[in-house]
């Protein structure tokens, strides 16, 4: 296979991009059933699962979303990533905020995701239980664990931010239980091997 250079370009949306010349990609898919653009690349990542986080921020308004990109990074300093939609309605809160809480959602907390998941819900409501930090964010209490970002950088990635957090607190729950993922576009419980 011959090793083809990446060529850095600057994409609409002012992010670094990189480009494969098109005649190579065309030639590799040639004959087989592969499929290029957001459609087929959403279809493909469905089979990869993921696990579930709520985001918030917000030391006046509460805000929080949840994702599936949460990635451990770096362990020495401790530093993970998320990505967040550039045309969310919690970006805005994320790109000016010095920390944010991520938290690690237990299997039986599929409602909780869907809550945070929809842009217009009423995600601080009677329906949630949280309370705020020293820091004045908005605490989401029963998870299975928490991280205390301080936000280091941020870097628009087509039509998403990945941002870059140094952990400065983290905590577990007491009591043991197993991860919410999301697979196929569901929430799912991890199936524990007995």
């Amino acid at each position: 296979m011959k090793a083809v250079a990446p060529q850095p370009r600057s994409d609409r949306d002012g992010g670094a991009q990189w480009e494969v010349p098109r005649a190579d990609v065309e030639g590799w898919l040639d004959g087989t059933s592969f499929a290029t653009g957001p459609d087929p690349f959403r279809a493909a990542m469905r089979h990869h699962a993921k696990g579930v986080v709520v985001i918030t921020a917000g030391a006046e308004n509460p805000v929080g979303f949840c994702a599936t990109s949460l990635a451990s990074v770096s362990l020495e300093p401790p530093v993970v990533s998320f990505s967040v939609g550039l045309r969310s309605s919690s970006w805005r809160t994320v790109e000016a905020a010095r920390h944010v809480m991520v938290h690690l959602l237990a299997d039986g907390q599929a409602d909780l995701a869907s809550r945070f998941g929809r842009p217009d819900a009423a995600k601080f409501g009677p329906g949630t239980r949280w309370h705020r930090d020293a820091f004045g964010l908005p605490v989401l209490d029963d998870v299975l664990a928490w991280l205390l970002l301080a936000l280091t950088s941020y870097f628009p990635v087509g039509d998403h931010a990945l941002v870059l957090g140094r952990v400065i607190a983290s905590r577990h729950a007491a009591a043991a239980g197993g991860p919410l993922i999301h697979h196929n576009g569901e929430f799912s419980a991890l199936a524990v091997p007995r």
